[in-house]
This record gives C-alpha cells, sequence and structure tokens, in this order.
C-alpha cells in the first residue's frame, strides 16, 4: 500500500514539472507569433489544465482500464472546481472582465446536466459517447467564437510577463513536458491500479478520488501564478474549461471508445456533487463578478466534506 501511494506521489510531482513544461513551452512559441499575450496565458492555462487528464486517460484506454480513465474525468471535474479553482481565489481574489469566459459556467452546468441524463440507466453506451463529444465541440466553438469577438476586452492581459527564451526552447520544453506528463500520467496510474486491488475498492471510485485530484494539482501552479499577477480570470477559465472537457471531451471519449457500465453512486452522488459545485460558482459570480477568498475557502471545504462522505461511503 505505502509502495503504492509513493508511485502515486511520485507520479503527482511528474505531471506538476510537465504540465508546466508544456505550458511554458506553449507561451513560448505563441510569443514568437503573436503580440497577444491574453491568447498566450488562455492557451498555456488550458494546456496546463488538460495535458495531465488527457495522458491519464489515454494511458488507462490503451491498457484497457476505462473505468479508471472515467473515473479520472469525472473526479478530476469535480476537483478542478473544489480544489484548483478553490487554491486560485485564495491566492488572490478573481474578477472576470470578459463576459465569454464568464460563459464557461453555464456551460459546465449544462455538460453535467447532459452527462447525468445520459446516464440515467446507470450505463454509457458510445452513441451517449458520440453526443458529448459532440455537445463539447459545439460549446467549445461557441465559445472561442465569443471570446475572439471580445478580444479587445482582454487588453488587461496585456501586461503579462512574456517568457524569455526562443523557438528552439520553446520546443525542447515541450519535448521535456511531454515525456513528464507521460511518464508521471503512467505512474499515477500504476499505482492507483494496484492500490485498488490491495484495499478492494471499486477502481473507478478510487480513481475519481486519487487521479482526479492528482491531474487538478498538476495545473494549479498556472493558476495560483495567473491570480497572483492578476489575471484572475485566466484560473477560473482555466478551471471552468478543464471541468467542462473533463465532462464532455474525455468522458465521453473514453465512453465513446468503450461502453461502461457505472457504480450507481455516480449518477446518485458524483455528478450531483458536480452539478453542485457549478451551480454554486453561479450565483458568487454574478453577485459581484469576483471570485473572493471566502468563496474560494467555501469551495474548498465543500470539496473536502465531499472527500470525506466520499471515504465513508466507500468503507462504511
Amino acid at each position: 500500500m505505502w509502495a503504492d501511494t509513493g508511485t502515486i506521489l511520485l507520479g503527482g510531482v511528474l505531471l506538476v514539472f510537465g504540465a508546466d513544461s508544456l505550458a511554458q513551452g506553449v507561451a513560448g512559441l505563441l510569443v514568437r507569433n503573436s503580440g497577444q499575450s491574453w491568447l498566450r496565458a488562455l492557451a498555456a492555462a488550458a494546456v496546463a489544465a488538460l495535458a495531465p487528464l488527457l495522458a491519464i486517460a489515454i494511458a488507462a484506454v490503451l491498457v484497457g482500464r476505462a473505468e479508471l480513465a472515467a473515473g479520472a474525468a469525472l473526479g478530476g471535474a469535480i476537483a478542478q472546481l473544489g480544489l484548483l479553482l478553490a487554491l486560485a481565489a485564495l491566492a488572490a481574489p478573481l474578477r472576470v472582465h470578459v463576459p465569454a469566459l464568464a460563459g464557461l459556467n453555464p456551460a459546465l452546468i449544462g455538460a453535467v446536466v447532459l452527462a447525468w441524463l445520459l446516464g440515467l440507466d446507470h450505463a454509457y453506451s458510445r452513441l451517449d459517447g458520440g453526443i458529448m463529444l459532440l455537445a463539447f465541440v459545439a460549446v467549445a466553438a461557441l465559445l472561442a467564437r465569443c471570446i475572439w469577438r471580445q478580444r479587445s476586452l482582454a487588453q488587461s492581459f496585456s501586461d503579462a510577463p512574456a517568457p524569455g527564451f526562443g523557438t528552439s526552447r520553446s520546443l525542447l520544453r515541450l519535448l521535456v513536458g511531454g515525456i513528464l506528463v507521460g511518464l508521471g500520467a503512467w505512474r499515477v496510474l500504476v499505482g492507483t491500479s494496484s492500490l485498488a486491488a490491495t484495499i478492494l475498492l471499486n477502481p473507478m471510485i478510487l480513481s475519481l478520488l486519487v487521479l482526479g485530484p492528482v491531474s487538478a494539482v498538476a495545473g494549479a501552479p498556472t493558476a495560483i501564478l495567473a491570480a497572483r499577477r492578476g489575471h484572475g480570470e485566466i484560473a477560473l477559465a482555466q478551471a471552468l474549461f478543464a471541468a467542462l472537457a473533463a465532462t464532455l471531451l474525455l468522458f465521453g471519449g473514453v465512453v465513446l471508445a468503450h461502453a461502461l457500465a457505472i457504480p450507481a453512486s455516480i449518477w446518485r452522488f458524483e455528478l450531483p456533487i458536480l452539478l453542485t459545485l457549478a451551480v454554486a460558482i453561479y450565483p458568487m459570480m454574478r453577485s459581484d463578478g469576483e471570485l473572493s477568498r471566502r468563496e474560494g475557502a467555501v469551495l474548498l471545504l465543500a470539496w473536502l466534506g465531499f472527500l470525506a462522505i466520499e471515504l465513508w461511503l466507500s468503507f462504511a
């Protein structure tokens, strides 16, 4: 058990450094080809958020453990809101100046409702996976169009410091980051799979509790740094977009590749928790356009409460 825990921790460290290297590499390439620092910041945040989750999901599917990939996607979506977003808000209040970025929240709410409705029979078919993927493409295209139209409002990001390295070093960072993320995903997957067999816990539930938070923590440095620099909406966009992509893109992709029967708790507890967090953020942001430190603490406490209840239900 302790060896498995050590393997998971090692994988998590590799994911953190790998995600940061990938984000820096993408930012470095964009600064060579675009004067828009807001575009660079958004792209780096998206890469930092999605790379760990995507690597874990791909590794799990390749070894025939689709249930681990599905659990990681749902757990990652929950952790993005209750852990990563909370940590970023605790670092500095998150204020939104670009309305299109705030639109990620209702889009996420709709995505979770769709996933819940498709799972009414406690199983997901390949058709369900295809529907979720199409929904993600439609939502992503609409959001991208809205953000591009409002790009003039994003000049508040123009003072973001540009990486001080050229194309060759950026490509090297991408290569190193890809290797570290791949190795990290493999390590946490191996450790989680072995731990599930040791403690006799449903692999999907354990991956939800372990792989999800690990993937969220891997992107935390990027979100926290953005918040500390006064670019709170970058951190907010990172968390909300990652949760949206985990729910529709990754979970849907896993189901499309391998139809799944899910534990009843996913439909009764985990998806409602994700929906509750997504809905709770909406009035927080609508009241004053800002996610405060106090509200970040509320999200973190809610996530810790979710973990406590999940563990109690799993081992009671």
